[in-house]
């Protein structure tokens, strides 16, 4: 949304002042690729900021929730193609890298109360409220994915039967 309104705003008053102006056509035609460049990188600065914290905070063992609701914002959609590949990224980390954190969170917990009462029936761990929301996104949209099959073994011994 910023970037439309710079855009339109410094488009508006480059038109203004060149209209008058002989040649402005031309003059107004090379102020109109200075916005887009500009613009183009700050999209693409933007992109990476939040892919760098993204990593940064998984790194870390947190959730990167503000850079994830970024990357799903109106102004990611509307970035320009040149910050596009940071913004794949960055949405494959919060798809894939997030949940994935939550499983292995509930997982290590799950197998550390089963370590400690292997003869238990139950534990309250397996009745973790991060396993089936990160089961449920894991399984929509990476199935597949090698790192989330062995999760979801290791789920299996430390928790059978549910």
């Amino acid at each position: 949304m910023l970037r439309t309104v710079l855009h339109t705003l410094l488009l508006a008053a480059a038109l203004t002042s060149l209209a008058a102006c002989e040649g402005g056509s031309s003059k107004v035609k090379e102020i109109g690729k200075k916005i887009d460049d500009t613009v183009d990188r700050l999209d693409k600065d933007e992109a990476g900021q939040n892919l760098a914290a993204a990593k940064e905070a998984l790194a870390a063992g947190k959730e990167p929730l503000e850079p994830c609701s970024w990357a799903g914002s109106s102004t990611a959609n509307n970035a320009a193609a040149s910050a596009r590949p940071a913004i794949d990224e960055l949405r494959k980390l919060c798809s894939l890298d997030v949940p994935l954190l939550r499983a292995t969170r509930a997982v290590t917990q799950a197998e550390t109360a089963r370590a400690e009462q292997p003869q238990a029936p139950s534990l309250t761990e397996c009745s973790s409220d991060e396993w089936p929301k990160a089961r449920t996104q894991l399984d929509r949209d990476h199935a597949g994915e090698a790192r989330w099959a062995e999760l979801k073994a290791r789920w299996a011994k430390a928790c059978p039967g549910t």
